[in-house]
């Protein structure tokens, strides 16, 4: 942790963000009509054992460029680790009070690209719990918007005290496309420790904030999720619960297919109409019809 007195003393040296704080959400699905898009066809072409390190492996493998990178110490995934941000991008933001916010992750949207910001590193260099998210013009890096989604973080009448050091519902991936903020937030443990209520994605209007859907819990705890034509492809798993890939329907935020898969489901990759998917001791091609 940062001396007060230093802290002090670099707010008065450099801008200053003032997050927009977000309502809290309602932790039950509202989707935004009815479904009337035709369920794709997701078709298992190939389906590989690995283990939890295998992930180098996997990146390398890909057909393209994965479109994010975390800067700090935590998780065991160093190949979608950076080093350092572009040059622009702010590893640290200041903000009234004496608030510090760490970069946590970039990712590198259609229409902008989106920094989570958390908490100093602890002692290990991990930056815990991110809750920030900053949208930046894709070409000059200018912060558009500062949203704190520290609302999101917890369900208040399902979460007792003692659970909330261990579900505290973290940023885990974004994408904005066509003034749409779609958003997933989930714990790192077991679904029960909070009644259930984990694994939202969410999509708020990026003009006014509103939310236009939120979906069902226990979709979404996945490292990313793949934002595709009509649909959004998550995951959820966790030991002793069940894994499955989720098809979303964008505009109105229903489950519309679920496949189950072999472990849970951490990194989705898309391109030319395949799918492909790292799971916790798998690794799975789908093609998308």
């Amino acid at each position: 942790m940062y001396p007060v007195i230093l802290i002090a003393a670099l707010t008065l040296l450099v801008d200053q963000v003032l997050p927009t704080p977000l309502q809290a959400p309602p932790f039950e699905c509202i989707t935004n009509g009815v479904s009337e898009i035709d369920v794709p066809e997701l078709k298992l072409l190939e389906s590989i054992h690995n283990t939890i390190s295998d992930y180098d492996t996997w990146f390398e493998a890909l057909p393209g460029r994965w479109p994010g990178a975390t800067f700090h110490n935590g998780g065991v995934n160093d190949a979608v680790r950076g080093n350092l941000p572009p040059e622009l991008i702010p590893s640290v933001l200041y903000a009234p009070g004496n608030t510090v916010f760490h970069l946590y992750q970039l990712v590198n949207s259609s229409d902008f690209v989106i920094a989570f910001y958390g908490s100093p590193p602890n002692s290990l260099g991990v930056i815990l719990d991110p809750d920030i998210l900053v949208l930046m013009d894709k070409d000059t890096f200018k912060i558009v918007s500062v949203l704190d989604f520290l609302m999101y973080a917890y369900d208040y009448e399902e979460t007792s005290t003692d659970e909330m050091q261990f579900t505290y519902q973290a940023l885990k991936w974004a994408e904005v496309e066509d003034g749409v903020l779609y958003v997933s937030n989930a714990h790192r443990t077991y679904a029960e420790s909070s009644n259930g209520s984990n694994g939202y994605i969410t999509a708020i209007d990026i003009q006014t904030n509103e939310i236009i859907w939120r979906s069902q819990s226990l979709v979404s705890n996945s490292q990313n999720f793949l934002l595709l034509e009509e649909v959004i492809v998550s995951g959820y798993g966790f030991t002793d619960e069940d894994d499955f890939i989720y098809i979303l329907d964008r505009t109105t935020g229903e489950v519309i297919a679920s496949i189950p898969v072999p472990s849970s489901p951490d990194y989705f990759f898309h391109q030319a109409g395949m799918i492909y998917v790292n799971c916790y001791n798998a690794e799975l091609v789908f093609s998308l019809n």
